[in-house]
């Protein structure tokens, strides 16, 4: 069939599963190693002068036979690390029901193994065209059965090599299975889009490029010279970008460089030229690092890692994921063809957009008249000119830095962080820009959740309600009508322009496979409005009078439910779902638990904060999003496992004991009290609280009005008032904002519900304001006869004179949602180890095992469940059980390590038991000064490293000496201490002295 091909096949193996055949012309096949599922080998690509490593799978159709193809993946993973593997074939297994068409079995369980799998090997999907479902059962009755059971999967280091690879999942034809074929065509590779790289800004030649470019004189507009200004900056920062080299070569070629200093000074010590070229090398080391680290932060966009490890094989990871899942290799068009050249596919997206954002311009003439009665409330002069006001430079300069150094204000490539670190030459003409275009021309969701009660209720009259869609709003309304509307409410003709000015003028091109195409300008001709239903025979007269379609409650309004009633447990599966997607996203990542406590704290927490800012959340939700946290935290998927602490001592301070993860129970009330703060203060600028106020309240207050009445969110948010009412303060002034028989202001509290009979027996109405009982800032009380009544005048508060004001007297001094959390979060007792724990001085994996420890919750053997592992000390094998008493530090094992770091670095040491060694280094190392906080982080290195021996001996049976692992905690800590900025003062001179390490050159940095 192929004369000029090899062929390999197992004979050896049970069925011959696995083939490999191969044109020897092109590439050179060395097998390496085969399985009863697997063949692995290496090829050699004669036109690449490479090498990659190739795995092909025929997975069985068991479960519990694939369990060895798992395990052998998982093995070669480890071995392949630094090399391109890419690993293809039939799996026989699926990732989830989405693979899955037709009638099958339960697949949980096998599709979860699988993707713990990919998650041990790190392996990632190729983006694939074609078929989508790569195996049919062949059957043509209701049994037909697709699924995806074939794929190619690929390390990060191959997408660095090939980040263009594709594959095509052909036509089955009259197989099973459908063929797949690798792509990397070269050819479409194009230039990219201009990206400023924020390392750049680190660079000492940045400032002088910039001062070179922006003292030349460009005649025209302050805009156009920074235009102008700024394109001629980006062939200077490609150049020294192509000047840097790359990131990733230069940190191997500084860790060589490392390496070999340190190899030189194992050999002599004391001796001084090599200790300041092991310094040295180790400032370029530490600066080649913090450079690609803050490339990779940038293109990953993972915000998260800010704070965390330095996980760079985490961040190439996620960026070739994210460079292989934007690219796009084939687009169905309207008319049902499918185009897979990148000439078609670019002109089809450019087609596209121009029919959407394009098109010509037509002269309308807008009838006013029909737009009169709608604009019921017409701009007054103050609102208008408010709108019109002078921009001033310092709002423009806080607007500019308040952007995130990753994020770009436009579209031109250059990132917030280029304009905020070159701010000192560029800042004047950029601000200059912006004032000459203003001088040359979540209440929406609590008011739909208001406006919407009552609807699905047959004893109500018949409503109608219309959602836009505001996205297609926006991108398809006339400009004519928008003016003319903006005319008819009084805006003002100058913010009409800029309004115009903004969404008329703007040229668009599309970024296909990082590359921008096309250059068309927006003209947008079309609404798309639709209708939720109505009841009665009005409902039909309306859709066929105005062809809206119909919908049903509840609905989506920016992004939440609108409801008719309660929130339902079924509404808030979209927090749950987008919970679980990010967690599978992160399968393939080797995450560590202080890694997986930052992304819980940074991302997970923050995917329920929108709901929980708009609805008291049901508290089955809150079990459920807690339930995914703590399996993450502890298991690092979905999947449900023993947690070593519970999550309420998890979601403590770190005061308490705990991490500092915000507890979703009181954050969700702390949120909510927010919208009922701004009630009680009366926030003017909410139009949600105008509608309260005019609808809710009324003539009452948010302190007396019934908790029965008004819509379930209402409801319960009133339910919170009694929790804050002891924290709220009424400062009496002139008292015309406060209400005389509805609000607290009198010690006893709202004065109507204790005195019912109060407003006949003074004849003062209940709506009356306390102004009415003052007088020239004295109270003025009319005769009481009434001796129950008359009660009110004593205790009465002082009062202040001028404005009535509302103080917070609760947590934090000032009212916040964190105050509100610090009032809902049930305090704990504080722990007396906190000292350890905090700083940035620490290597974070080892502050959260120096947790556990702490918490006494590290898996040692003397635990019951854990017998089958041994009960004795496998450090000093001297068959002492294993506990962290004996491990922290009476073991001889530890007690020999402490000793080694004494005599490299001096420090004081009480050879006691771990409880009192505890106390004794809370009380001693506590405080910010550097020599303390540089124990404390010793201190942590060697407890992790310890519980990390204990491990590798009893799983791995792998063991190092003392000297080895006092060589690595001191060093940790000695670079530790190195890569900080920290101040040029005695007491950082005396920490350099007390680690032998050499005072910096003036000028040298820490980077």
């Amino acid at each position: 069939m192929l004369p000029q091909w090899n062929f390999y096949v197992d004979y050896g193996g049970p069925g011959n599963r696995v083939w490999l055949a191969w044109d020897p012309n092109f590439v050179d096949v060395t097998v390496v190693e085969t399985g009863a599922q697997f063949i692995h080998c290496s090829v050699f690509i004669r036109s690449f002068h490479s090498s990659v490593c190739i795995t092909v799978v025929y997975g069985v159709n068991d479960v519990i036979g694939r369990r060895e193809l798992w395990m052998e993946l998982t093995r070669i993973s480890t071995v392949v690390t630094d090399s391109p593997w890419l690993v293809g074939g039939d799996f026989n297994t699926v990732l989830d029901s989405s693979e899955v068409c037709g009638l099958s079995g339960d697949i949980r369980g096998a599709a979860d193994e699988f993707r713990g799998c990919l998650q041990d090997t790190g392996l990632i999907h190729l983006p694939m065209h074609g078929e989508r479902f790569t195996w049919h059962n062949c059957s043509r009755d209701a049994r037909s059965l697709w699924k995806r059971l074939d794929r190619l999967l690929v390390n990060d280091r191959w997408l660095e090599n090939w980040p263009d690879t594709t594959y095509v999942s052909l036509s089955a034809r009259t197989s099973d299975h459908s063929p797949l074929v690798l792509r990397g065509d070269d050819s479409n590779r194009v230039a990219g889009m201009f990206r400023f790289d924020n390392y750049l800004a680190r660079s000492t030649e940045f400032i002088p490029a910039v001062q070179r470019v922006w003292r030349h004189h460009i005649m025209g507009s302050a805009m156009y010279a920074v235009t102008r200004k700024l394109k001629a900056l980006k062939p200077i920062f490609r150049a020294q970008r192509q000047r840097k080299g790359d990131l990733s070569t230069n940190v191997s070629l500084a860790k060589g460089f490392l390496d070999s200093a340190q190899s030189m000074l194992a050999a002599d010590r004391h001796c001084p030229t090599l200790l300041h070229l092991e310094f040295c090398c180790k400032l370029v080391y530490r600066l080649a690092s913090r450079l690609e680290q803050k490339m990779l932060h940038q293109r990953a966009k993972m915000a998260w890692m800010k704070d965390g490890d330095q996980c760079s094989r985490i961040f190439f990871r996620k960026v070739a994921k994210r460079r292989a899942s934007k690219r796009v290799f084939q687009i169905n068009t309207t008319d049902g063809r499918t185009l897979t050249s990148q000439p078609e596919v670019i002109d089809e997206f450019i087609r596209y957009y121009e029919e959407l954002l394009g098109g010509t311009t037509r002269d309308r003439l807008i009838d006013l008249r029909y737009l009169r009665p709608w604009a019921r409330h017409i701009l007054t002069v103050d609102e208008a000119e408010a709108l019109i006001a002078p921009v001033s430079s310092a709002e423009i300069r806080q607007a500019i830095f308040d952007i995130d150094e990753t994020k770009a204000p436009g579209p031109d490539g250059y990132s917030a962080g280029f304009y905020k670190a070159a701010w000192s030459v560029i800042g004047g003409e950029v601000t200059q820009a912006i004032l000459d275009f203003f001088r040359n021309g979540g209440d929406n969701v609590l008011l739909a959740q208001e406006l919407f009660s009552g609807y699905n209720q047959r004893n109500l009259p018949p409503r109608c309600a219309l959602k836009v869609d505001l996205r297609k709003a926006y991108d398809t309304v006339e400009w004519d009508f928008l003016k003319a509307a903006l005319t008819l409410f009084g805006f003002p003709e100058r913010f009409i322009q800029w309004i115009a000015e903004c969404v008329t003028t703007p040229s668009y091109s599309v970024c296909i496979n990082g590359a921008p195409h096309g250059f068309f300008r927006g003209e947008p001709t079309e609404e798309s409005p639709y209708s939720i239903p109505v009841g009665g025979r009005l409902q039909g007269s309306l859709l066929a009078i105005l062809d809206f379609q119909e919908g049903h409650l509840p609905l989506r309004y920016l992004g939440l439910p609108l409801l008719a009633s309660r929130l339902s447990i079924s509404d808030c599966q979209p927090i749950l779902r987008k919970i679980e997607a990010r967690i599978k996203g992160w399968e393939g990542v080797m995450l560590s638990f202080a890694g997986r406590v930052q992304l819980i704290k940074s991302v997970l927490s923050a995917l329920q904060v929108y709901w929980a800012m708009a609805f008291i959340l049901p508290k089955h939700i809150i079990k459920e999003i807690e339930k995914r946290l703590r399996n993450f935290l502890w298991k690092g998927n979905l999947d449900t496992g023993y947690a070593k602490v519970s999550w309420q001592q998890v979601c403590r301070p770190v005061n308490e004991g705990g991490l500092g993860i915000r507890d979703i129970h009181s954050l969700n009330k702390g949120l909510m009290s927010r919208h009922l703060w701004r009630i009680i203060s009366h926030d003017s600028n909410s139009i949600w609280v105008s509608w309260i106020f005019h609808y809710r309240l009324q003539d009452s207050s948010v302190w007396t009005i019934r908790t029965r009445k008004g819509t379930w969110g209402w409801r319960k948010l009133i339910r919170l008032r009694d929790a804050l009412r002891p924290h709220v303060s009424y400062q009496i002034g002139d008292g015309t904002s406060f209400s005389l028989w509805h609000d607290p202001w009198h010690p006893r509290g709202p004065l109507l519900p204790q005195f019912p009979l109060g407003p006949r027996h003074t004849s003062i109405p209940p709506s009356a304001p306390l102004s009415t009982v003052i007088s020239e800032d004295a109270w003025s009380w009319p005769h009481i006869t009434d001796m129950e009544s008359i009660d009110i005048t004593h205790d009465l508060p002082t009062i202040h004179g001028g404005r009535d004001r509302i103080l917070w007297t609760g947590p934090r001094g000032s009212f916040s949602s964190a105050a509100a959390y610090d009032l809902f979060r049930p305090p704990g007792p504080t722990v007396g180890w906190t000292s350890l724990l905090v700083g940035t001085f620490h290597i974070p994996r080892h502050r959260f095992i120096l947790w556990l420890t702490l918490q006494g919750r590290l898996a040692t053997t003397d635990r019951p469940w854990l017998q089958h592992l041994g009960s004795g000390c496998v450090l000093c094998q001297d068959g002492i059980p294993e506990s962290h008493e004996h491990l922290f530090f009476m073991c001889p094992f530890a007690s020999e390590c402490i000793r080694a770091i004494r005599r490299e670095i001096f420090f004081h040491w009480p050879y006691y038991t771990w409880s009192s060694v505890i106390r004794w280094a809370s009380a001693r190392w506590r405080g910010k000064h550097v020599v303390n906080a540089a124990y404390r982080a010793l201190f942590a290195s060697l407890v992790y490293h310890l519980w990390q021996e204990r491990n590798f001996r009893i799983f791995q049976h792998i063991s190092r000496s003392t000297e080895e692992i006092v060589r690595i905690v001191v060093s940790e800590t000695r670079d530790l201490i190195i890569c900080k900025q920290l101040p040029r003062t005695v007491s950082t001179r005396g920490l350099y002295r007390l680690w032998r390490i050499p005072w910096p050159v003036e000028g040298v940095t820490h980077t």
